[in-house]
């Protein structure tokens, strides 16, 4: 063998001797150089049911801008895993057109600030990996539901999350979940206040999950 053929075959360049290492390795490498690593989740794919767990919220809140006329319910709960699960029921919209939230079974409303049966969750809360998702799917069936004071029951089945941004709109290529089932017990407060501006009056409910 020649001198210059041996010399071919002696050198690797550092650009080749990189996309080989990654080869090897497939560890995510990319020839352009990137580090992008795979997206974790903070909630599992497939979470089991939940069994029957205490209220973290239980509340009565006014519709904003409704002058107290219009009222929500925010009812949540802290899984296992620390992932807080949110059903908000808002009268007059969705299955509640032209009423107020009832007892019965309904499907989850999948359009985020329409509607009346509305599943939210967030995962990591307060940490910088926190993750937001929005009900796609499922059902509720409330079996209690009153005013200050009185007991507030729902159980979720078959619900199904996709994460949203700030926005509340989905994110591409984003995190999703799935909740077997999870049954929440509480005892309404009554946060409506006066008025209805921001989400409730004075000493109002929040529109953030598990706050």
């Amino acid at each position: 063998m020649g001198t210059s053929a041996a010399r071919q075959l002696l050198f690797v360049s550092p650009m080749r001797l990189a996309l080989g290492i990654c080869l090897v390795a497939v560890v995510g490498c990319s020839d352009s150089g990137g580090t992008d690593q795979p997206k974790v989740c903070p909630v599992e794919d497939a979470v089991p049911d939940a069994g029957t767990l205490t209220a973290l919220k239980a509340e009565l809140c006014n519709v904003s801008g409704s002058m107290g006329a219009r009222k929500w319910y925010r009812l949540s709960a802290t899984l296992i895993d620390g992932t807080v699960v949110q059903l908000e029921l808002y009268d007059a919209a969705g299955p509640f057109a032209g009423g107020t939230v009832r007892t019965g079974t309904f499907p989850v409303d999948t359009t985020f600030g329409q509607c009346g049966v509305c599943l939210r969750a967030i995962g990591d809360k307060g940490m910088e990996t926190e993750t937001e998702y929005f009900g796609t799917g499922g059902s509720v069936n409330i079996t209690a539901v009153g005013t200050n004071g009185q007991p507030i029951s729902a159980t979720v089945s078959g619900a199904t999350f996709a994460e949203v941004n700030t926005d509340h709109a989905p994110v591409s290529g984003g995190c999703t979940a799935a909740l077997a089932g999870v049954k929440i017990d509480g005892v309404v407060v009554d946060k409506g206040g006066m008025g209805g501006g921001g989400g409730g009056g004075m000493g109002g409910c929040v529109a953030t999950v598990g706050d």
